[in-house]
């Protein structure tokens, strides 16, 4: 019975994130509220309170539905006992990006994280971004420190440098898929952007161009 009670929880719990995430694509995070998620999940409020305190919580929690999965495979993609970090890190990226634009969920909470308006929760979101942001980099960072050391880097490249520039390669493509989707495909031009990037700054060799994704990089 425990096990059962625990697992209703769990759904319970998954229920109001649906809901939550549908509410903030279609209303926005401003305009939804926790009577609106608990309607839409088909529970009282009472019971959306009983899993989180307040629409912050709720927010955080669906962001990190997708992110934290993101960032496990980050790190593995910096696991020092690899040898193909350029590429590990190419597949985690390239794998995000196919999620993405074939899975309405991911879409949507990409999309509700992208977007903003001038609202008080705007800075909770901004701020999630931004924690969000810098902790993606400092993994491609760990990454992009191991490939220096395999000298699969160009000579007097920096490790930080390419991480910017391949955050701001990924988030430019995933930006103009949300606002032009029908004239920016995520995988195809996601793909041709950042193996672009990688080549000016990976010594050739390292990696092919145009090519499918290594299968996910060991623990």
């Amino acid at each position: 019975m425990a096990r059962k009670t625990k697992e209703d929880t769990q759904a319970t719990r998954q229920g109001i994130l649906d809901a939550a995430e549908s509410c903030f694509h279609e209303h926005g995070v401003a305009r939804t509220t926790l009577e609106m998620i608990g309607a839409r999940a088909g529970y009282t409020r009472g019971a959306v309170y009983w899993h989180f305190k307040n629409k912050n919580e709720v927010l955080a929690a669906v962001f990190d539905r997708v992110h934290l999965p993101f960032m496990q495979e980050l790190d593995r993609a910096a696991n020092e006992t690899r040898d193909t970090p350029v590429q590990d890190l190419r597949s985690v990226i390239l794998n995000s990006l196919h999620d993405l634009a074939h899975d309405e969920r991911l879409r949507k909470t990409m999309e509700i994280m992208l977007r903003s308006d001038s609202s008080v929760e705007n800075k909770v979101l901004a701020d999630m971004q931004q924690e969000g942001f810098r902790d993606g980099m400092d993994r491609m960072t760990l990454a992009l420190r191991r490939a220096e050391q395999l000298g699969q880097l160009r000579p007097g490249v920096q490790p930080e440098t390419v991480t910017r520039m391949l955050h701001a390669t990924v988030l430019g493509v995933m930006h103009s898929a949300m606002v032009e989707p029908d004239l920016m495909d995520l995988v195809r031009d996601g793909t041709l952007a950042l193996d672009m990037t990688l080549t000016a700054f990976v010594r050739e060799g390292v990696f092919e161009p145009g090519s499918a994704p290594m299968p996910p990089a060991g623990g």
